[in-house]
């Protein structure tokens, strides 16, 4: 039965071997400190923040003790300096929904993606500032 640990290090592992953008354009929910310095997005170009939610567990069968099954969900937010327009937001986009859906490893299964325009964001500091467009790319998964 694969833990909910073993579960968040193989999305992770999967989000890494995502080479459609820059690494050091990827923020990780709670990102360790770099260099001494919280995670800096970059100003003219896009870049994402990937976080992976658990969304319970149900019972699928019962027999010697209830068959299980874990559910959760992976946030992958991308952000475009406004004005930029959304055709390179909208490939990247894809890029992230072909990468992750349907990928299976062990006893983790990712399935569909849906990407979603989710209009301007300010993402970091003042909301008042509405300085980036965004598009998700939702994930769900299933564990065991």
């Amino acid at each position: 039965m694969m833990t909910n640990t073993q579960a968040l290090r193989a999305i992770l592992a999967r989000v890494g071997s995502f080479t459609g953008m820059l690494k050091e354009h990827i923020q990780l929910a709670n990102n360790p400190l770099h260099e001494g310095k919280p995670f800096e997005p970059p100003e003219k170009e896009i870049w994402s923040k990937i976080t992976v939610s658990n969304a319970g567990k149900f019972i699928t069968g019962m027999g010697d003790k209830p068959c299980t099954r874990t559910t959760g969900i992976i946030f992958i937010q991308l952000f475009a300096p406004l004005n930029t327009g959304t055709d390179e937001l909208s490939q990247l986009a894809d890029k992230w929904a072909e990468h992750m859906e349907f990928y299976k490893v062990d006893q983790l299964e990712l399935r569909e993606a849906n990407i979603i325009d989710a209009g301007h964001s300010s993402a970091i500091g003042d909301p008042s500032s509405m300085s980036y467009y965004q598009y998700n790319v939702n994930v769900s998964y299933i564990v065991n």
